[in-house]
Protein backbone atom coordinates (compact mmCIF):
# COMPACT_ATOMS: atom_id res chain seq x y z
CA UNK A 1 0.00 0.00 0.00
CA UNK A 2 2.85 2.15 0.99
CA UNK A 3 4.71 1.82 -2.17
CA UNK A 4 1.15 2.29 -4.29
CA UNK A 5 1.16 5.63 -2.62
CA UNK A 6 4.33 6.02 -3.10
CA UNK A 7 3.96 5.87 -6.92
CA UNK A 8 0.73 7.81 -7.44
CA UNK A 9 2.78 10.63 -5.31
CA UNK A 10 5.55 10.27 -8.02
CA UNK A 11 2.87 10.42 -10.35
CA UNK A 12 0.83 13.59 -9.52
CA UNK A 13 -2.00 11.33 -9.33
CA UNK A 14 -2.39 11.81 -5.35
CA UNK A 15 -0.98 14.88 -3.09
CA UNK A 16 -0.85 14.77 0.40
CA UNK A 17 -3.12 17.05 1.94
CA UNK A 18 0.05 18.85 4.02
CA UNK A 19 1.68 19.41 0.59
CA UNK A 20 3.63 22.50 0.46
CA UNK A 21 3.39 24.98 -2.60
CA UNK A 22 6.25 23.59 -4.55
CA UNK A 23 4.60 20.06 -4.26
CA UNK A 24 1.07 21.57 -5.29
CA UNK A 25 3.00 23.28 -7.92
CA UNK A 26 4.62 20.44 -9.51
CA UNK A 27 1.50 18.15 -8.89
CA UNK A 28 -0.20 20.84 -10.67
CA UNK A 29 -2.98 20.25 -7.65
CA UNK A 30 -2.79 20.42 -3.97
CA UNK A 31 -4.96 21.77 -0.68
CA UNK A 32 -5.03 23.96 2.09
CA UNK A 33 -6.68 23.62 5.69
CA UNK A 34 -7.86 27.11 6.61
CA UNK A 35 -8.37 27.21 10.70
CA UNK A 36 -10.94 29.81 11.82
CA UNK A 37 -12.90 31.43 14.03
CA UNK A 38 -16.12 33.67 13.97
CA UNK A 39 -15.20 37.14 13.61
CA UNK A 40 -17.58 39.17 11.88
CA UNK A 41 -17.58 41.01 8.77
CA UNK A 42 -14.13 38.69 8.36
CA UNK A 43 -15.27 34.88 8.35
CA UNK A 44 -18.36 33.49 9.59
CA UNK A 45 -20.81 31.32 8.85
CA UNK A 46 -24.33 32.15 7.61
CA UNK A 47 -27.76 30.82 8.11
CA UNK A 48 -27.17 27.62 5.92
CA UNK A 49 -24.00 27.04 6.92
CA UNK A 50 -21.80 28.50 3.77
CA UNK A 51 -18.82 30.26 5.07
CA UNK A 52 -18.75 33.76 4.16
CA UNK A 53 -16.52 36.91 4.73
CA UNK A 54 -14.03 39.31 3.82
CA UNK A 55 -11.21 36.88 4.05
CA UNK A 56 -13.74 33.98 3.12
CA UNK A 57 -13.52 35.99 -0.61
CA UNK A 58 -10.02 36.63 -0.66
CA UNK A 59 -8.75 32.92 0.12
CA UNK A 60 -11.23 31.63 -2.34
CA UNK A 61 -10.03 34.83 -4.99
CA UNK A 62 -6.66 32.96 -4.10
CA UNK A 63 -7.55 30.07 -5.45
CA UNK A 64 -8.63 31.02 -8.78
CA UNK A 65 -5.57 33.35 -8.99
CA UNK A 66 -2.73 29.87 -8.82
CA UNK A 67 -5.45 28.07 -11.40
CA UNK A 68 -5.11 30.94 -13.36
CA UNK A 69 -1.51 31.70 -13.30
CA UNK A 70 0.22 28.57 -12.23
CA UNK A 71 -2.50 25.98 -13.48
CA UNK A 72 -2.69 24.62 -10.20
CA UNK A 73 -6.17 22.90 -8.92
CA UNK A 74 -6.11 24.54 -5.17
CA UNK A 75 -9.05 22.89 -2.92
CA UNK A 76 -9.94 24.67 0.66
CA UNK A 77 -10.90 23.03 4.02
CA UNK A 78 -12.52 24.75 6.46
CA UNK A 79 -11.67 23.83 9.99
CA UNK A 80 -13.49 26.11 13.18
CA UNK A 81 -11.22 26.14 15.74
CA UNK A 82 -12.62 26.65 19.34
CA UNK A 83 -11.46 30.08 20.24
CA UNK A 84 -10.03 33.10 18.68
CA UNK A 85 -6.17 32.18 20.50
CA UNK A 86 -6.62 28.60 19.25
CA UNK A 87 -6.30 29.69 15.76
CA UNK A 88 -2.95 31.85 16.37
CA UNK A 89 -1.59 28.69 19.06
CA UNK A 90 -2.50 25.91 16.14
CA UNK A 91 -1.01 27.49 13.33
CA UNK A 92 1.79 28.91 14.96
CA UNK A 93 3.14 25.22 16.26
CA UNK A 94 1.84 23.05 13.23
CA UNK A 95 4.34 21.46 11.23
CA UNK A 96 1.51 21.42 8.34
CA UNK A 97 2.85 23.06 5.50
CA UNK A 98 -0.42 24.01 4.05
CA UNK A 99 -2.31 25.20 7.52
CA UNK A 100 -3.57 28.57 7.10
CA UNK A 101 -5.35 30.94 9.59
CA UNK A 102 -7.73 33.80 9.31
CA UNK A 103 -9.75 35.28 11.99
CA UNK A 104 -9.04 39.20 11.66
CA UNK A 105 -5.62 38.61 12.92
CA UNK A 106 -3.08 41.94 13.59
CA UNK A 107 0.00 41.99 12.79
CA UNK A 108 2.64 43.10 15.43
CA UNK A 109 6.59 42.14 15.92
CA UNK A 110 5.65 39.60 18.47
CA UNK A 111 3.41 37.61 16.35
CA UNK A 112 5.74 37.35 13.34
CA UNK A 113 8.27 35.79 15.21
CA UNK A 114 5.99 32.77 15.54
CA UNK A 115 4.18 32.74 12.01
CA UNK A 116 4.03 34.23 8.33
CA UNK A 117 1.59 36.89 7.65
CA UNK A 118 0.20 37.68 4.02
CA UNK A 119 0.74 41.71 3.17
CA UNK A 120 -2.15 43.85 4.69
CA UNK A 121 -5.41 43.77 3.04
CA UNK A 122 -6.89 46.12 5.46
CA UNK A 123 -6.10 49.02 7.88
CA UNK A 124 -5.80 47.69 11.60
CA UNK A 125 -7.20 50.12 14.04
CA UNK A 126 -8.51 49.78 17.51
CA UNK A 127 -11.03 52.21 19.79
CA UNK A 128 -11.21 52.76 23.29
CA UNK A 129 -15.26 52.12 24.17
CA UNK A 130 -16.76 52.42 27.40
CA UNK A 131 -20.16 51.87 29.04
CA UNK A 132 -22.76 54.28 28.95
CA UNK A 133 -22.21 55.61 33.01
CA UNK A 134 -18.21 56.62 32.12
CA UNK A 135 -17.91 60.09 31.40
CA UNK A 136 -16.03 60.83 28.39
CA UNK A 137 -12.06 61.66 29.16
CA UNK A 138 -10.60 64.28 27.52
CA UNK A 139 -6.51 63.83 28.74
CA UNK A 140 -4.61 60.86 30.49
CA UNK A 141 -5.09 62.23 33.99
CA UNK A 142 -8.93 61.93 33.75
CA UNK A 143 -8.52 58.54 32.54
CA UNK A 144 -5.82 58.02 35.73
CA UNK A 145 -8.23 59.27 38.56
CA UNK A 146 -10.91 57.18 37.17
CA UNK A 147 -8.96 53.98 36.24
CA UNK A 148 -8.94 52.49 39.84
CA UNK A 149 -13.33 52.27 39.05
CA UNK A 150 -12.94 50.57 35.44
CA UNK A 151 -12.83 47.37 34.31
CA UNK A 152 -10.68 46.22 31.33
CA UNK A 153 -13.14 43.62 29.13
CA UNK A 154 -10.78 41.71 27.03
CA UNK A 155 -10.43 38.32 25.20
CA UNK A 156 -7.09 36.21 26.13
CA UNK A 157 -5.05 36.04 23.66
CA UNK A 158 -5.82 39.04 21.36
CA UNK A 159 -4.07 41.99 20.70
CA UNK A 160 -6.44 44.26 22.80
CA UNK A 161 -5.22 42.06 26.10
CA UNK A 162 -1.61 42.96 24.98
CA UNK A 163 -2.71 47.16 24.77
CA UNK A 164 -4.34 46.97 28.09
CA UNK A 165 -1.42 45.37 29.45
CA UNK A 166 0.93 47.35 27.89
CA UNK A 167 -1.30 50.24 28.88
CA UNK A 168 -1.79 49.49 32.75
CA UNK A 169 2.22 49.05 32.63
CA UNK A 170 3.16 52.34 31.50
CA UNK A 171 0.91 54.21 33.11
CA UNK A 172 0.46 52.23 36.36
CA UNK A 173 -3.22 51.95 36.51
CA UNK A 174 -5.17 50.28 38.83
CA UNK A 175 -7.97 48.87 37.00
CA UNK A 176 -8.59 45.19 36.70
CA UNK A 177 -9.15 42.37 33.99
CA UNK A 178 -12.75 40.81 33.26
CA UNK A 179 -11.83 38.14 30.90
CA UNK A 180 -14.79 36.90 28.24
CA UNK A 181 -15.04 33.96 25.87
CA UNK A 182 -13.81 33.90 22.71
CA UNK A 183 -17.70 33.69 21.32
CA UNK A 184 -18.70 36.72 23.68
CA UNK A 185 -18.66 40.21 22.06
CA UNK A 186 -16.90 43.14 23.69
CA UNK A 187 -19.28 45.53 22.77
CA UNK A 188 -22.16 44.03 24.17
CA UNK A 189 -20.06 42.51 27.10
CA UNK A 190 -18.98 46.19 28.28
CA UNK A 191 -23.02 47.70 27.38
CA UNK A 192 -24.11 45.25 30.05
CA UNK A 193 -21.07 45.73 32.60
CA UNK A 194 -21.52 49.05 34.61
CA UNK A 195 -17.62 50.94 34.86
CA UNK A 196 -16.48 49.08 32.01
CA UNK A 197 -13.99 49.87 29.24
CA UNK A 198 -11.93 47.80 26.72
CA UNK A 199 -10.80 48.07 23.06
CA UNK A 200 -12.37 47.04 20.08
CA UNK A 201 -11.31 47.23 15.92
CA UNK A 202 -12.92 50.43 14.44
CA UNK A 203 -14.69 48.35 11.57
CA UNK A 204 -16.18 46.01 13.46
CA UNK A 205 -17.89 48.98 16.39
CA UNK A 206 -18.70 51.15 13.28
CA UNK A 207 -20.91 47.84 12.18
CA UNK A 208 -22.55 47.64 15.02
CA UNK A 209 -22.61 51.33 15.28
CA UNK A 210 -24.55 51.73 12.28
CA UNK A 211 -26.76 48.46 12.84
CA UNK A 212 -27.91 49.78 16.47
CA UNK A 213 -26.71 53.91 16.78
CA UNK A 214 -28.62 53.55 20.09
CA UNK A 215 -26.21 51.36 21.80
CA UNK A 216 -25.69 52.07 25.16
CA UNK A 217 -21.62 52.98 25.08
CA UNK A 218 -19.47 55.57 24.16
CA UNK A 219 -16.62 55.85 21.79
CA UNK A 220 -13.40 58.01 24.00
CA UNK A 221 -11.29 60.11 21.95
CA UNK A 222 -8.38 58.72 24.00
CA UNK A 223 -5.45 56.22 23.04
CA UNK A 224 -6.54 55.16 19.61
CA UNK A 225 -3.94 52.26 18.57
CA UNK A 226 -2.44 51.96 14.75
CA UNK A 227 -0.88 48.80 14.02
CA UNK A 228 0.66 47.40 10.98
CA UNK A 229 -2.50 45.80 9.52
CA UNK A 230 -4.79 42.79 9.20
CA UNK A 231 -3.76 39.91 7.37
CA UNK A 232 -4.15 35.86 7.25
CA UNK A 233 -1.06 33.82 8.87
CA UNK A 234 0.77 30.42 8.13
CA UNK A 235 3.29 28.54 9.31
CA UNK A 236 7.18 30.29 9.58
CA UNK A 237 8.41 26.86 7.37
CA UNK A 238 5.77 26.70 5.10
CA UNK A 239 6.87 27.68 1.42
CA UNK A 240 3.55 29.17 0.40
CA UNK A 241 5.27 32.80 0.86
CA UNK A 242 6.18 33.41 -3.04
CA UNK A 243 2.37 32.35 -4.36
CA UNK A 244 1.01 34.23 -1.59
CA UNK A 245 2.99 37.53 -2.37
CA UNK A 246 2.29 37.02 -5.93
CA UNK A 247 -1.62 37.19 -5.26
CA UNK A 248 -1.69 40.27 -2.79
CA UNK A 249 0.36 42.28 -5.75
CA UNK A 250 -1.71 41.49 -8.30
CA UNK A 251 -3.59 44.16 -9.97
CA UNK A 252 -6.94 42.58 -10.95
CA UNK A 253 -6.82 41.42 -6.90
CA UNK A 254 -5.87 45.09 -5.76
CA UNK A 255 -9.46 46.30 -7.52
CA UNK A 256 -11.42 42.85 -6.80
CA UNK A 257 -10.66 43.81 -3.08
CA UNK A 258 -12.33 46.74 -2.88
CA UNK A 259 -15.76 45.10 -4.05
CA UNK A 260 -15.28 42.82 -1.40
CA UNK A 261 -15.00 44.88 1.35
CA UNK A 262 -17.49 46.95 -0.26
CA UNK A 263 -19.90 44.01 -0.05
CA UNK A 264 -19.91 43.09 3.77
CA UNK A 265 -19.75 47.04 4.85
CA UNK A 266 -19.72 50.25 4.43
CA UNK A 267 -16.77 51.18 1.80
CA UNK A 268 -16.76 55.02 3.16
CA UNK A 269 -15.46 53.67 6.40
CA UNK A 270 -12.68 51.40 5.28
CA UNK A 271 -11.51 54.75 3.17
CA UNK A 272 -11.69 56.34 6.40
CA UNK A 273 -9.59 54.08 7.80
CA UNK A 274 -7.20 54.00 5.25
CA UNK A 275 -6.49 57.76 5.56
CA UNK A 276 -6.46 57.98 9.62
CA UNK A 277 -3.94 54.75 9.80
CA UNK A 278 -1.95 56.70 7.29
CA UNK A 279 -2.38 60.30 8.89
CA UNK A 280 -4.16 61.81 5.96
CA UNK A 281 -7.31 61.94 7.76
CA UNK A 282 -8.53 64.67 10.40
CA UNK A 283 -9.68 62.27 12.96
CA UNK A 284 -13.08 64.51 13.88
CA UNK A 285 -13.92 63.07 10.26
CA UNK A 286 -14.80 59.76 12.34
CA UNK A 287 -17.30 61.88 14.70
CA UNK A 288 -18.76 63.00 11.44
CA UNK A 289 -19.34 59.82 10.33
CA UNK A 290 -21.10 58.75 13.54
CA UNK A 291 -23.24 61.71 13.36
CA UNK A 292 -24.31 60.99 9.78
CA UNK A 293 -25.40 57.82 10.81
CA UNK A 294 -27.22 59.10 14.08
CA UNK A 295 -28.99 61.56 11.74
CA UNK A 296 -29.94 58.88 9.39
CA UNK A 297 -31.67 56.73 12.14
CA UNK A 298 -33.84 60.12 13.43
CA UNK A 299 -34.87 60.17 9.96
CA UNK A 300 -36.34 56.88 9.58
CA UNK A 301 -37.49 56.03 13.29
CA UNK A 302 -39.47 59.95 12.58
CA UNK A 303 -40.68 58.26 9.03
CA UNK A 304 -42.05 55.12 11.53
CA UNK A 305 -43.97 57.04 13.64
CA UNK A 306 -45.22 58.89 11.14
CA UNK A 307 -46.22 56.01 9.25
CA UNK A 308 -47.91 54.66 12.48
CA UNK A 309 -50.22 58.05 12.96
CA UNK A 310 -51.48 57.20 9.59
CA UNK A 311 -52.14 53.55 10.30
CA UNK A 312 -54.01 54.79 13.66
CA UNK A 313 -56.00 57.47 11.78
CA UNK A 314 -57.25 54.34 9.46
CA UNK A 315 -57.79 52.15 12.52
CA UNK A 316 -60.56 54.94 14.00
CA UNK A 317 -62.21 55.14 10.41
CA UNK A 318 -62.88 51.95 10.46
CA UNK A 319 -64.13 51.89 13.69
CA UNK A 320 -66.72 54.74 12.41
CA UNK A 321 -67.54 52.63 9.39
CA UNK A 322 -67.58 49.39 10.94
CA UNK A 323 -69.13 49.51 14.28
CA UNK A 324 -69.98 45.38 13.58
CA UNK A 325 -66.41 44.68 14.35
CA UNK A 326 -65.39 46.95 16.84
CA UNK A 327 -63.72 44.14 18.92
CA UNK A 328 -61.35 43.53 16.09
CA UNK A 329 -60.44 46.92 15.69
CA UNK A 330 -59.84 47.92 19.14
CA UNK A 331 -57.59 44.74 19.20
CA UNK A 332 -55.54 46.09 16.34
CA UNK A 333 -55.41 50.06 17.48
CA UNK A 334 -54.21 48.62 21.18
CA UNK A 335 -51.42 46.50 18.71
CA UNK A 336 -50.84 49.88 17.04
CA UNK A 337 -50.60 51.75 20.14
CA UNK A 338 -48.13 49.59 21.81
CA UNK A 339 -45.97 49.84 18.53
CA UNK A 340 -46.18 53.76 18.73
CA UNK A 341 -44.72 53.64 22.38
CA UNK A 342 -41.89 51.17 21.23
CA UNK A 343 -41.02 53.16 18.40
CA UNK A 344 -41.25 56.58 20.46
CA UNK A 345 -38.77 55.03 23.09
CA UNK A 346 -36.47 54.33 20.54
CA UNK A 347 -36.58 57.72 19.23
CA UNK A 348 -35.90 59.08 23.10
CA UNK A 349 -33.52 56.95 23.29
CA UNK A 350 -31.83 58.19 20.27
CA UNK A 351 -32.46 61.53 20.89
CA UNK A 352 -30.22 61.35 24.23
CA UNK A 353 -28.05 59.90 22.47
CA UNK A 354 -27.90 62.51 19.85
CA UNK A 355 -27.47 65.14 22.95
CA UNK A 356 -24.56 63.55 23.69
CA UNK A 357 -22.99 63.36 20.14
CA UNK A 358 -24.00 67.02 20.55
CA UNK A 359 -22.05 67.86 23.34
CA UNK A 360 -19.07 65.85 21.46
CA UNK A 361 -20.07 68.11 18.18
CA UNK A 362 -19.94 71.38 20.41
CA UNK A 363 -16.55 70.61 22.21
CA UNK A 364 -15.07 69.61 18.52
CA UNK A 365 -16.21 72.91 17.26
CA UNK A 366 -14.56 74.72 19.62
CA UNK A 367 -11.16 72.81 19.33
CA UNK A 368 -11.70 73.41 15.36
CA UNK A 369 -12.36 76.82 15.64
CA UNK A 370 -9.45 77.59 18.30
CA UNK A 371 -6.86 75.33 15.35
CA UNK A 372 -8.44 77.06 12.49
CA UNK A 373 -7.99 80.47 13.77
CA UNK A 374 -4.18 79.08 14.82
CA UNK A 375 -3.43 77.65 11.35
CA UNK A 376 -4.21 80.67 9.40
CA UNK A 377 -1.19 83.21 10.00
CA UNK A 378 1.70 80.06 9.30
CA UNK A 379 -0.53 79.35 6.44
CA UNK A 380 -0.80 82.50 5.05
CA UNK A 381 2.78 82.93 5.74
CA UNK A 382 3.71 79.90 3.77
CA UNK A 383 1.75 80.97 0.70
CA UNK A 384 3.08 84.71 1.15
CA UNK A 385 6.98 83.17 1.11
CA UNK A 386 5.68 81.14 -2.26
CA UNK A 387 4.41 83.60 -4.48
CA UNK A 388 7.64 85.53 -3.28
CA UNK A 389 9.68 82.82 -4.07
CA UNK A 390 7.96 82.62 -7.84
CA UNK A 391 8.42 87.10 -8.25
CA UNK A 392 12.11 87.08 -7.47
CA UNK A 393 14.35 87.93 -10.03
CA UNK A 394 16.96 84.58 -8.93
CA UNK A 395 16.52 82.22 -11.83
CA UNK A 396 14.76 78.35 -10.52
CA UNK A 397 14.87 75.25 -12.54
CA UNK A 398 11.38 73.93 -13.58
CA UNK A 399 11.67 71.49 -10.83
CA UNK A 400 12.15 74.27 -8.11
CA UNK A 401 9.43 75.91 -9.68
CA UNK A 402 7.40 73.14 -9.79
CA UNK A 403 7.70 72.43 -5.97
CA UNK A 404 6.90 75.64 -5.16
CA UNK A 405 3.86 76.24 -6.64
CA UNK A 406 2.97 72.74 -4.99
CA UNK A 407 3.66 74.60 -1.67
CA UNK A 408 1.38 77.48 -2.80
CA UNK A 409 -1.50 75.20 -4.51
CA UNK A 410 -1.26 72.89 -0.38
CA UNK A 411 -1.33 76.45 1.58
CA UNK A 412 -4.01 77.95 -0.72
CA UNK A 413 -5.85 74.35 -0.10
CA UNK A 414 -5.59 74.65 3.38
CA UNK A 415 -6.92 78.25 3.57
CA UNK A 416 -10.30 77.36 1.74
CA UNK A 417 -11.03 74.44 4.06
CA UNK A 418 -9.87 76.62 6.99
CA UNK A 419 -12.37 79.62 5.57
CA UNK A 420 -15.01 76.61 5.17
CA UNK A 421 -14.99 75.69 8.60
CA UNK A 422 -15.21 79.63 10.15
CA UNK A 423 -17.95 80.06 7.62
CA UNK A 424 -20.05 77.56 8.37
CA UNK A 425 -19.12 77.78 12.36
CA UNK A 426 -20.75 81.79 11.75
CA UNK A 427 -23.66 80.27 10.19
CA UNK A 428 -24.70 78.04 12.70
CA UNK A 429 -24.41 80.84 15.68
CA UNK A 430 -26.06 83.11 13.69
CA UNK A 431 -22.82 85.78 13.53
CA UNK A 432 -23.10 86.01 9.77
CA UNK A 433 -24.29 89.84 8.56
CA UNK A 434 -25.05 90.23 5.15
CA UNK A 435 -24.39 94.07 3.45
CA UNK A 436 -26.03 93.72 -0.11
CA UNK A 437 -25.19 96.80 -2.92
CA UNK A 438 -25.30 96.79 -6.35
CA UNK A 439 -23.40 93.88 -8.43
CA UNK A 440 -22.13 93.89 -11.82
CA UNK A 441 -22.72 89.74 -12.10
CA UNK A 442 -20.51 89.55 -15.58
CA UNK A 443 -17.24 90.75 -13.10
CA UNK A 444 -17.88 88.38 -10.67
CA UNK A 445 -18.16 85.33 -12.74
CA UNK A 446 -15.59 86.54 -14.92
CA UNK A 447 -13.05 86.88 -11.43
CA UNK A 448 -14.18 83.37 -10.19
CA UNK A 449 -13.31 81.61 -13.56
CA UNK A 450 -9.71 83.22 -14.15
CA UNK A 451 -8.95 81.95 -10.81
CA UNK A 452 -9.71 78.27 -11.55
CA UNK A 453 -8.60 77.97 -15.39
CA UNK A 454 -5.31 76.83 -14.31
CA UNK A 455 -6.41 73.98 -11.73
CA UNK A 456 -9.05 73.18 -14.70
CA UNK A 457 -6.10 72.82 -17.24
CA UNK A 458 -3.82 70.55 -15.43
CA UNK A 459 -6.51 68.13 -14.93
CA UNK A 460 -7.67 68.37 -18.74
CA UNK A 461 -10.69 70.20 -18.37
CA UNK A 462 -12.07 73.11 -20.20
CA UNK A 463 -13.36 76.08 -18.27
CA UNK A 464 -15.72 78.27 -20.08
CA UNK A 465 -17.36 81.74 -19.75
CA UNK A 466 -20.05 81.97 -22.13
CA UNK A 467 -21.26 85.86 -23.16
CA UNK A 468 -23.86 86.66 -21.62
CA UNK A 469 -25.42 91.04 -20.44
CA UNK A 470 -22.36 92.78 -19.30
CA UNK A 471 -24.88 95.37 -17.43
CA UNK A 472 -26.60 92.77 -15.22
CA UNK A 473 -26.59 93.90 -12.47
CA UNK A 474 -28.23 92.25 -8.91
CA UNK A 475 -28.34 92.81 -4.84
CA UNK A 476 -26.18 91.01 -3.29
CA UNK A 477 -23.11 90.93 -0.44
CA UNK A 478 -19.42 91.34 -2.66
CA UNK A 479 -17.87 88.79 -1.01
CA UNK A 480 -20.30 85.88 -0.31
CA UNK A 481 -21.43 85.97 -4.15
CA UNK A 482 -18.05 85.70 -4.57
CA UNK A 483 -17.86 82.34 -2.21
CA UNK A 484 -20.84 81.05 -3.71
CA UNK A 485 -19.67 80.76 -7.14
CA UNK A 486 -16.43 80.08 -6.10
CA UNK A 487 -17.63 76.75 -4.02
CA UNK A 488 -19.78 75.95 -7.16
CA UNK A 489 -16.87 76.26 -10.00
CA UNK A 490 -14.69 74.78 -7.58
CA UNK A 491 -16.84 71.63 -7.30
CA UNK A 492 -17.52 71.28 -10.96
CA UNK A 493 -14.20 71.28 -11.51
CA UNK A 494 -13.44 68.85 -8.30
CA UNK A 495 -16.10 66.08 -9.94
CA UNK A 496 -14.88 66.12 -13.89
CA UNK A 497 -13.11 64.15 -15.56
CA UNK A 498 -10.57 64.91 -18.21
CA UNK A 499 -11.90 65.88 -21.66
CA UNK A 500 -15.32 67.61 -20.41
CA UNK A 501 -15.95 71.11 -19.89
CA UNK A 502 -17.18 73.49 -17.73
CA UNK A 503 -19.57 76.05 -18.64
CA UNK A 504 -20.60 79.62 -16.63
CA UNK A 505 -23.49 81.43 -18.02
CA UNK A 506 -26.15 84.12 -17.08
CA UNK A 507 -29.12 85.84 -18.45
CA UNK A 508 -32.32 87.84 -17.14
CA UNK A 509 -35.20 86.24 -16.13
CA UNK A 510 -38.64 87.54 -14.47
CA UNK A 511 -36.93 90.54 -12.16
CA UNK A 512 -34.39 88.04 -11.84
CA UNK A 513 -30.72 87.28 -13.03
CA UNK A 514 -29.97 83.54 -13.15
CA UNK A 515 -26.02 81.94 -13.46
CA UNK A 516 -25.38 78.65 -13.85
CA UNK A 517 -22.50 76.61 -13.20
CA UNK A 518 -22.78 73.34 -15.97
CA UNK A 519 -20.23 70.66 -15.57
CA UNK A 520 -20.10 66.90 -17.86
CA UNK A 521 -19.71 65.04 -14.73
CA UNK A 522 -21.66 62.20 -13.98
CA UNK A 523 -24.86 63.41 -12.50
CA UNK A 524 -26.07 63.04 -9.11
CA UNK A 525 -29.37 60.37 -8.27
CA UNK A 526 -32.48 60.87 -7.33
CA UNK A 527 -31.24 59.61 -3.60
CA UNK A 528 -28.20 61.77 -4.03
CA UNK A 529 -29.98 65.27 -4.89
CA UNK A 530 -32.29 65.07 -2.21
CA UNK A 531 -29.31 65.40 0.44
CA UNK A 532 -27.57 67.94 -1.66
CA UNK A 533 -27.24 71.66 0.33
CA UNK A 534 -26.86 69.53 4.04
CA UNK A 535 -24.00 70.06 6.05
CA UNK A 536 -21.75 66.65 6.21
CA UNK A 537 -23.59 65.38 3.43
CA UNK A 538 -21.29 62.57 0.96
CA UNK A 539 -22.47 61.37 -1.76
CA UNK A 540 -21.88 58.91 -4.10
CA UNK A 541 -19.91 60.79 -6.77
CA UNK A 542 -16.29 61.27 -5.75
CA UNK A 543 -13.86 63.82 -6.54
CA UNK A 544 -11.99 62.70 -9.86
CA UNK A 545 -8.72 63.71 -8.98
CA UNK A 546 -8.62 62.65 -5.02
CA UNK A 547 -9.08 66.29 -3.91
CA UNK A 548 -10.45 66.12 -0.51
CA UNK A 549 -14.15 67.35 0.25
CA UNK A 550 -15.40 68.37 3.60
CA UNK A 551 -19.52 67.88 2.72
CA UNK A 552 -19.48 71.66 3.72
CA UNK A 553 -19.65 73.52 0.42
CA UNK A 554 -23.16 73.41 -0.57
CA UNK A 555 -24.45 73.55 2.79
CA UNK A 556 -22.52 77.30 2.65
CA UNK A 557 -23.77 78.30 -0.99
CA UNK A 558 -27.07 77.29 0.21
CA UNK A 559 -27.06 79.69 3.48
CA UNK A 560 -25.23 82.65 1.83
CA UNK A 561 -27.62 82.60 -1.10
CA UNK A 562 -31.11 82.59 1.10
CA UNK A 563 -29.53 85.48 3.22
CA UNK A 564 -29.19 87.01 0.10
CA UNK A 565 -32.56 86.94 -0.78
CA UNK A 566 -31.85 84.46 -3.32
CA UNK A 567 -32.97 81.27 -4.75
CA UNK A 568 -30.78 78.05 -5.17
CA UNK A 569 -31.41 74.80 -6.93
CA UNK A 570 -29.76 72.10 -8.84
CA UNK A 571 -30.52 69.89 -12.36
CA UNK A 572 -29.24 66.61 -13.18
CA UNK A 573 -29.33 63.13 -14.86
CA UNK A 574 -26.98 60.52 -14.17
CA UNK A 575 -24.52 60.20 -16.59
CA UNK A 576 -24.95 63.26 -18.72
CA UNK A 577 -23.68 65.95 -15.90
CA UNK A 578 -25.27 68.70 -13.42
CA UNK A 579 -26.15 71.95 -13.51
CA UNK A 580 -26.17 74.61 -10.38
CA UNK A 581 -28.70 77.73 -10.89
CA UNK A 582 -28.36 80.65 -8.67
CA UNK A 583 -31.06 83.71 -9.16
CA UNK A 584 -30.73 86.96 -7.70
CA UNK A 585 -32.95 90.43 -7.57
CA UNK A 586 -31.78 92.20 -10.69
CA UNK A 587 -31.67 95.84 -10.04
Amino acid sequence: MKRLLLILSFLGVFTPVSAGWDQSLKAKKGKITVLWYESKPFIYKDASGKMKGIEVEILSGFCDFVRRTYQVKLEIEWSEARSFSDVFDQVSHSEDASLFGASALSMTPERRTKVNFSPAYLADISVLITSDDVPLMESWEEFYRLAGTLKAVTIRGTTYETQLKMMKEEGRFAYQFEYIPSSDNIIRAVERMPHAFGFIDLPVYMMMFNENPGIRIKRQNLFPVKREGIGIIYPLQSDWSEAINAYFNDSQFQKELESIKARYTDIELFHLMERLASSTADPLQLLAKEREIQSRELHLKATQISNEGRIRTYLILLIVVGFVSLVVIIALYQKSENRKAQIEAQRLELEERNKHLTELDIQKNNLVKILAHDMRSPINQVEGLSRLMLSEKAPLSDDQQMMIRHIQDASTRLNKMIVNILDTDALENQRTRVYPEPVVLSAVLHNVVQSFVEGATRKGIALNLESGDDKATVMADPLYILQVFENLVSNAVKFSLPGTTVSVRWYPKDGEVVAAVQDEGPGLSIDDQQLLFRKFQRLSARPTGGEPSTGLGLSIVKKYVELMSGRVWCESEVGKGTTFFVALKNV
